[in-house]
């Protein structure tokens, strides 16, 4: 067990989570691996959640609290925080999720197998309970994009999650510190995180899949997937415009004609829901992006 015994950092980022975030922090300090740096982060929330995280962590004598001054959304949040973290491997935690107990012991049981140098990412399965439509499922039996997948693969993958035939669940997602800080950790330029990094990682790196159901997910009513299809909603463009960018830099991440083909596939995907809200510009940019993956040779 010595082998595995590694630190690891749970990076919890709260932003207006008064209602959850304990039960977050909980599930860290009750995880089965003991040896964790816990840090927490509040992006300015303007509910009552510092004063929770202050009096969870004068009770339990645990946890590095960040509390931003102003609101820095979560990639820049988790960028500036990184210079505090001593894990050999995180986890970016949402102050709405929950880790189960055997999550992290769970995770790094992969390595004692495999060189930590080949893999970037260690992900499972999630029981998530949505709020909204007061329902529990299990994330890989709802698949919600182009594909359902069942049973995900894992190894060299990127084509496969550049096209959405394969995805991670990103909140199950064990993280190696080292491959984030050499790949320069999220892009700030985006404001969500996990697809990006997917895809940086999966580059260059083995990603791993364990069938386990490692975490429980909380979607909320405001949660992206309650709101992706909503006309004129500027957090819902916001959206879309970075996954856009994402799509625009595998111009020069792709190496083939095969994996070009696997970036119009996703092209294809994002013109159909930004046709469904009306996003008129994107669609335009994405037409004129679809013509230099189609035209260009390797």
């Amino acid at each position: 067990m010595s082998n595995l015994n590694y630190l690891v950092t749970v990076i919890c980022s709260c932003y207006n989570h008064s209602k959850h975030i304990e039960k977050a922090l909980n599930s860290v300090i009750n995880q089965t691996h003991k040896n964790i740096q816990l840090i927490i982060i509040d992006d300015c929330s303007d509910d009552d959640s510092v004063e929770i995280i202050d009096k969870w962590i004068l009770k339990n004598q645990t946890g590095l609290f960040i509390k931003n001054t102003k609101n820095l959304g979560l990639t820049k949040s988790v960028n500036t925080s990184f210079k505090n973290v001593k894990g050999a491997f995180f986890i970016d935690l949402a102050a709405d999720d929950v880790l189960l107990p055997n999550c992290i012991e769970t995770q790094l049981s992969v390595y004692k197998n495999y060189p930590n140098n080949l893999i970037g990412i260690v992900y499972g399965n999630a029981k998530v309970i949505d709020k909204q439509n007061d329902k529990t499922y299990i994330y890989y039996n709802k698949f919600s994009q182009r594909k359902k997948t069942i049973k995900p693969g894992d190894g060299l993958i990127y084509k496969e999650i550049l096209n959405h035939s394969n995805t991670i669940c990103s909140v199950s997602a064990l993280i190696n510190t080292s491959v984030f800080n050499e790949l320069g950790g999220y892009d700030e330029q985006l404001v969500y995180e996990d697809y990006d990094l997917w895809l940086r990682v999966a580059r260059k790196y083995n990603i791993l899949y364990i069938e386990n159901i490692l975490v429980e997910r909380i979607k909320l009513k405001s949660s992206l997937g309650n709101i992706n299809y909503s006309r004129f909603n500027k957090n819902v463009f916001k959206f879309k415009h970075s996954t856009y960018l994402i799509v625009k830099k595998t111009l020069k991440m792709n190496l083939t004609k095969e994996e070009d083909l696997a970036s119009i596939e996703k092209i294809q995907l994002e013109l159909k829901q930004n046709y469904k809200i009306l996003n008129i510009l994107l669609i335009a940019k994405y037409y004129i992006l679809l013509l230099k993956f189609k035209y260009r040779k390797h």
